[in-house]
């Protein structure tokens, strides 16, 4: 896959900067699926490239903004989802990933679960069993 082709498929990603970035995560997925049937493994790896920079987007800084500790320290933080909520004396209890310390075999697969691309892929790779790998 090259990068006119991962765009013209996904053209919201078409000004997304570093492009470096883009090269990177497109050479990766290049690398992968190849366990996959032909079809399939182009998918694949135009979603696994439009999960990884949907994540380094969300932890990327603003545009314009100054890089400071706290700036890169706040980007990087990971969105949170909210597993339960309780309104009367408050309560929230936030959903967690597997934990890389775990030694879970699904560990590499956690972050998948992120974004809408991730959750496509997932359900992807589920067709071929456990036979493909995406670190």
């Amino acid at each position: 896959m090259t990068q006119s082709e991962f765009i013209a498929f996904y053209p919201q990603f078409a000004g997304f900067t570093p492009i470096i970035v883009m090269s990177e995560y497109i050479r990766q997925a290049n690398d992968r699926f190849s366990a996959l049937g032909e079809m399939d493994a182009e998918e694949a790896r135009r979603l696994y490239t439009a999960h990884k920079l949907t994540l380094y987007a969300r932890m990327a800084l603003p545009d314009g903004a100054e890089p400071s500790k706290t700036a890169i320290a706040a980007a990087g933080q990971a969105q949170q989802r909210i597993a339960s909520k309780k309104v009367g004396e408050v309560s929230v209890t936030y959903a967690s990933g597997a934990s890389s310390s775990s030694g879970s075999v699904n560990t590499d697969l956690a972050d998948l679960t992120e974004t809408p691309f991730g959750v496509q892929l997932l359900g992807l790779m589920r067709l071929y069993g456990k036979s493909v790998y995406v670190p």
